[in-house]
């Protein structure tokens, strides 16, 4: 195990990504309503965006305390339904690796909430769309 640790605390707005080595700490926040919102006037894919956010933020978050070439990330995103009506989607950090050390990983779940725009059929049927996707990417 690497002495570096990795935390990873949600609010309601905000997504803080700590790196802890020894005394050194790295503190960055995701503000989620401010990208969101900014995404979507931009009109650009929301997730995806956001998920390459996350990734470069656990990058520099732990290469502040860390200096390394190679990160790999592993992580789980589910959705109550198909990416673009989904109104619930979790994320699990299962993995972190810096330069082939694994880290310590505490609390690495991200839950982001929306508006249920859907109505009630869609709703009921969303269990067939339901989605759950694992995400290994080297950064």
């Amino acid at each position: 195990m690497s002495p570096v640790i990795l935390k990873i605390k949600e609010g309601p707005e905000e997504i803080r990504i700590v790196a802890k080595n020894g005394p050194e700490v790295s503190i960055h926040t995701i503000n989620i309503k401010f990208i969101m919102a900014t995404l979507w006037w931009e009109g650009v894919p929301q997730l995806e965006t956001f998920f390459n956010i996350l990734e470069l933020t656990i990058k520099r978050a732990i290469n502040e305390v860390y200096p390394h070439d190679k990160l790999l990330l592993n992580y789980t995103y589910s959705a109550n339904d198909n990416l673009e009506e989904a109104s619930e989607i979790n994320v699990n950090i299962n993995q972190v690796e810096v330069d082939g050390q694994e880290m310590e990983l505490e609390v690495g779940q991200i839950h982001l909430y929306g508006n249920d725009g859907r109505g009630f059929f869609r709703k009921l049927t969303s269990f067939r769309r339901k989605l759950s996707e694992n995400v290994a990417k080297k950064i």
